[in-house]
């Protein structure tokens, strides 16, 4: 640890209390998406916060939610990074789930509860507090910093993309940084150099034109049966998308990349007790927890509506199945590939009445892992952390790197802060206290080390 480092680190304990009041007071404010709750008022807090530690900020109206983007500009021949992340969150509910109010965060046990604190609000805080340890220790920040936070990702980022080409100047970098998801269930922090991409659609099967009494189900369709063979021919029992043609773009591990997931350490027993199941389903290529949650892209059915799901009984026959579906995509996959694939499967299986609505899709996206910022990023989180970091190539969630990586033509890397049982999009979601701490540390650490190794020649 430098000198410099040690100030950092002092001034961080020092205004502990007074980081955690700020970030209490953002995330009392409520910014949920996908129903246009508190967005412009969060929007504005968060560039108010911002600007209170130096950082050049304004709010972009988009169609739908702002983004909050700011800059710190140093020098035109300095690095740049583009932090991104986003503000707005779930919904809460169901409400009676949780343990305190969601938007009243509370400390039990060393973690903050509340909706936001992992997902994503504590995590794009921590380089608010970044900028103002840095400026206060050091008097300056040592490279350019640009800041990019949506009000979207919870609703799959419907506008960032068409702002990315529009802004491709404004948004210049050298790569792309930022906090999400969680840490590996060890307690060690972890590098993640791709997010699966997404196709989420809804699938609908009709019956009558209204529902029916069950006792007609002799002669007249039932939209369920219709729809439960329809998804019976989407996958399986071995595990696999029975799709035609599903797989035929998928980007198969490197040897670097195949040794590096390798690497990283599992305890199956463990995880297995943790998700209550006793066994975990097959792999296409090769079992292993880790590797098809790297390598391998899913088909998942996410929720099932039709007829009659209340309390007691009621003998009916329904005339509408609904069914939504998201399957996750891996490198080279493509969302309009796959909906055609799916379109084309469902009509030679006879289901050609059955629709399909698209709702978002997200487009795969890695980093390779011998970019040379990544043993800087690795070196920062082992000082910060005292833990070894774990790289991944790839992780199971779904995001939108590829706005970075394909647009921007920028490595992007992810280094989370938060536990892995944070429970977010879930009841008491929650963010480890000395994680959000830790972010801080990372974050003062990595900065400066970046100036120097991307320093132009």
């Amino acid at each position: 640890m430098t000198d410099i480092e040690a100030r950092l680190d002092a001034y961080i304990e020092e205004h502990r209390e007074r980081f955690l009041e700020e970030l209490f007071v953002f995330l009392r404010q409520p910014s949920i998406s996908t129903r246009d709750e508190g967005m412009g008022e969060c929007a504005e807090m968060l560039a108010g916060l911002m600007r209170d530690v130096g950082i050049e900020t304004r709010i972009i109206e988009t169609p739908r939610h702002p983004i909050v983007y700011g800059e710190i500009f140093k020098d035109a021949n300095a690095p740049t990074v583009l932090v991104y992340g986003h503000y707005d969150v779930q919904p809460p509910e169901p409400l009676d789930l949780w343990t305190s109010p969601p938007f009243e965060p509370e400390i039990r046990n060393g973690k903050i509860y509340g909706r936001g604190t992992s997902d994503n609000k504590a995590q794009i805080f921590v380089y608010v507090k970044t900028m103002e340890a840095l400026r206060a220790v050091t008097g300056d920040v040592p490279l350019n910093i640009k800041f990019i936070y949506e009000g979207e990702e919870e609703i799959g980022s419907p506008n960032l993309e068409p702002f990315i080409r529009e802004n491709k100047e404004m948004l210049k970098a050298d790569l792309a940084y930022f906090s999400d998801s969680h840490i590996h269930e060890s307690g060690r922090p972890i590098v993640i150099l791709g997010l699966k991409g997404m196709l989420y659609v809804e699938l609908t099967a009709r019956g009558a034109s209204t529902d029916q009494h069950s006792m007609r189900a002799t002669g007249v369709p039932n939209a369920a049966w219709k729809l439960t063979w329809a998804l019976n021919t989407l996958k399986a029992p071995d595990n696999k998308v029975a799709i035609p043609g599903f797989y035929d773009d998928v980007r198969p591990l490197t040897n670097l990349e195949r040794d590096t997931v390798a690497q990283i350490p599992v305890d199956e027993k463990e995880l297995l007790t943790y998700f209550g199941i006793d066994r975990f389903l097959p792999g296409r290529v090769q079992d292993g927890y880790y590797y098809n949650l790297v390598a391998e892209p899913t088909c998942n059915i996410a929720g099932l509506d039709s007829g009659y799901t209340g309390p007691g009984s009621k003998t009916v026959l329904p005339s509408v199945a609904r069914a939504k579906i998201d399957m996750r995509l891996v490198p080279d996959q493509r969302p309009e590939d796959i909906m055609k694939k799916l379109r084309a499967h469902l009509d030679a299986e006879g289901y050609a009445d059955i629709e399909i609505e698209e709702f978002n899709h997200l487009i795969p996206s890695r980093t390779p892992i011998d970019n040379p910022a990544l043993p800087v990023i690795v070196g920062a989180l082992r000082d910060s952390y005292g833990k070894e970091p774990i790289v991944f190539p790839n992780i199971g969630g779904a995001g939108p790197n590829y706005v970075f990586t394909d647009i921007l033509e920028q490595p992007c890397f992810v280094v989370p802060h938060a536990t892995h049982d944070q429970a977010n999009h879930a009841p008491d979601e929650s963010m480890d206290l000395e994680g959000f701490f830790n972010g801080i540390r990372t974050g003062v650490r990595i900065f400066p080390r970046l100036a120097t190794a991307l320093v132009r020649n």
